[in-house]
């Protein structure tokens, strides 16, 4: 997917090169002489891999496979291929799935990623994809360099929670995109590309999967990407639960914003979020659809529907000032912290 030079160098020791030898689980140099346990995968978009090529394979032992979706008349996705997804899996291997068209899709904002995210649920769900996995959403090259701002592809993860569901949205990108990503709780899961991560960095509970960029692997003959998971995430994954350090099902995302800011109309002050951003947007609808569940927005039960636009205007500061009446808390018809946990909870 991304970039990449060079040949990889059999006995590389530097942190984020891959060692030598065929590991399910191998030893990456952590400094000081440190180590930690990963898990090998593969990405590749030249055709499909069969079982037994993936077997035969003698550099890595591939345990899981990240692959794309959406566009089954596309060679490069596994849905083109009838039957593939389930004879990996039935061979053991876990198959991940990623969405991508080109480096332009983080462009698309909110409504590009509900329309990227319908089209791959649509076919991950054709070839038995269960829906408590991950599907990635992608920033394929440095945010700035392709003219896209941060918080408009901000709002193209929104727009893709909005239809897979925050738990599971993945982000794939370049440090710009996966940080903000992270920062900001617009995806779960994050696959980092291009440099790799800092020890400190892995230390907190990201990423959660790395693509090697200085060079390819040859399994069957395919070019392809050599990937890594770091400790406990496939076993999260198998287990159906969000990450270390993401919020369990039921537990409010992390409060988003600076102190003494709020989301309130769109036409308030500078420390009213409204949508008048698009990197508020999605929080924005959160709390709509938030408000349409419990039933604070009368006559309305389905949280897709328009209301959930995204834009704070008066129909959502009664829907919240309703809430807040019905808890007990001050009625100022914005949402603060305490609002935000309550309510997303």
């Amino acid at each position: 997917m991304a970039e990449r030079s060079g040949r990889f160098a059999r006995d590389a020791t530097a942190a984020g090169a891959p060692p030598a030898g065929r590991f399910l689980r191998a030893a990456i140099s952590k400094g000081a002489g440190a180590s930690m346990t990963v898990t090998y995968g593969t990405d590749y978009s030249a055709g499909e891999l069969s079982v037994s090529e993936l077997d035969g394979f003698t550099d890595y032992d591939l345990r899981f496979l990240i692959r794309y979706i959406g566009w089954p008349d596309n060679p490069k996705c596994i849905s083109h291929y009838p039957g593939a997804y389930q004879a990996h899996v039935t061979a053991g291997r876990m198959v991940l799935l990623v969405a991508e068209q080109g480096t332009s899709d983080p462009a698309g904002g909110f409504g590009g990623g509900v329309a990227m995210a319908q089209r791959a649920l649509s076919d991950a769900r054709s070839v038995g994809y269960p829906d408590s996995l991950p599907i990635f959403f992608c920033a394929d090259g440095w945010l700035a360099a392709n003219g896209i701002a941060v918080g408009t592809a901000m709002s193209y993860l929104d727009g893709a929670a909005s239809v897979v569901g925050r738990q599971r949205t993945g982000a794939y990108g370049f440090r710009d995109f996966i940080q903000a990503a992270r920062a900001g709780g617009h995806a779960t899961w994050l696959w980092l590309c291009g440099a790799p991560p800092a020890d400190s960095e892995v230390a907190q509970g990201w990423p959660h999967f790395y693509q090697w960029n200085n060079g390819t692997i040859h399994p069957g003959g395919v070019d392809a990407d050599l990937d890594w998971a770091y400790p406990g995430v496939l076993d999260a994954l198998r287990g159906a639960a969000p990450p270390a350090g993401a919020p369990a099902p039921g537990q409010a995302p992390p409060w988003p914003l600076p102190p003494g800011h709020y989301f309130g109309l769109i036409t308030g002050p500078a420390v009213s979020h409204g949508g008048y951003y698009p990197a508020d947007r999605g929080w924005v609808r959160q709390i709509q659809q938030a408000l349409i569940r419990k039933g604070y927005l009368p006559g309305l039960t389905d949280p897709n529907s328009p209301p959930a636009d995204g834009t704070y205007t008066e129909p959502t500061r009664q829907a919240v000032l309703r809430f807040q009446q019905s808890t007990g808390t001050p009625q100022t018809g914005n949402i603060g912290p305490g609002d935000w946990a309550a309510l997303l909870s």
